[in-house]
């Protein structure tokens, strides 16, 4: 099997995507829900310009691989997904601000082999979970896209649908002239239609039994830990001090990096290091601490 070269795979910077999940309640609760993120996912991704590569929702937390120009747009899209969804559990069950505390990460991935292992491992999460006995049966995901040429024939363009129509359906006032996505009549959008699979099945070298087995042989417990714990592949300064400054924009009203004080750049340290592929010395050299009390803030 022939290698592929990552520029000429993506055409752009590939980003893991992931909500915090480990700290954040039940926020998807029935059909409908997930019914809402599917299509939220795809409306963000229509609306930023992205690319999504692969995506599964559970319950408490999502992933989505994305394929963008840079981080930025990556940011951009994962807050305008939240801001979707909050307004659809604001509606639902009264839940204010529900995903305003929940940070997410967003990690470059810089090498084929390793995107096959995070589609497979994010195709997987629901097995791993125990809520189902295989990957296909699980139907909140983007598994069923690949190697397979099949669409539901009652689907529809979204800028066919009327105005009133498309507002029931999507629960959105957003403008969605010439969005070629399809939805079927129970109102969900189709993921063929949004998600590039001639991308994932390029990776897998157009090998429908190399993807089947890349998904039966993949270390979950390994990947976990080299998405969570192990920077496999290093944000770069400029990449971390995005993140940095977009989580305390949040948490400590619009300060900078540079006007924190001592006991706020210690606070976020763990967020930041577990949540992105750094390394001790960057986050000591970036938040200007010594490199001892980043170890021994990480150590408690």
């Amino acid at each position: 099997m022939k290698n592929i070269e990552l520029k000429d795979l993506f055409g752009g910077n590939c980003y893991h995507i992931c909500t915090n999940g480990q700290e954040t309640p039940t926020i998807i609760m029935d059909r409908e829900d997930y019914m809402v993120a599917t299509n939220y996912i795809a409306l963000a991704a229509w609306k930023t310009g992205i690319d999504i590569l692969v995506y599964i929702i559970m319950s408490n937390h999502i992933h989505i691989l994305v394929v963008c120009n840079d981080r930025s747009l990556a940011t951009k899209y994962i807050r305008l997904f939240k801001r979707l969804y909050s307004t659809h559990l604001l509606h639902k069950y009264n839940m204010s601000d529900a995903l305003r505390g929940i940070e997410d990460s967003i990690s470059l991935i810089d090498n084929v082999s390793y995107f096959r292992n995070c589609v497979a491992y994010i195709l997987r999460n629901a097995l791993c979970a125990k809520i189902c006995r295989r990957v296909e049966d699980y139907p909140w995901c983007s598994y069923q896209c690949y190697f397979n040429n099949k669409f539901k024939e009652d689907a529809k363009e979204i800028s066919t649908l009327g105005e009133c129509e498309k507002r029931m359906l999507l629960k959105t006032r957003m403008d969605l002239s010439g969005c070629t996505y399809r939805i079927s009549t129970d109102g969900i959008i189709e993921a063929k239609s949004f998600i590039r699979a001639d991308i994932v099945e390029k990776a897998f070298l157009n090998s429908g039994r190399f993807f089947l087995s890349s998904l039966g042989t993949c270390n979950d417990a390994k990947m976990e830990y080299e998405m969570t714990c192990k920077p496999l592949v290093r944000v770069n300064d400029k990449e971390l001090i995005e993140v940095i400054e977009s989580m305390t924009s949040r948490k400590f009203r619009g300060k900078k990096i540079s006007e924190l004080t001592h006991s706020e750049k210690c606070s976020i340290i763990k967020n930041i290091y577990f949540n992105n592929k750094t390394t001790i010395p960057q986050l000591s050299r970036i938040l200007g601490l010594p490199k001892n009390l980043v170890t021994y803030i990480l150590a408690q």
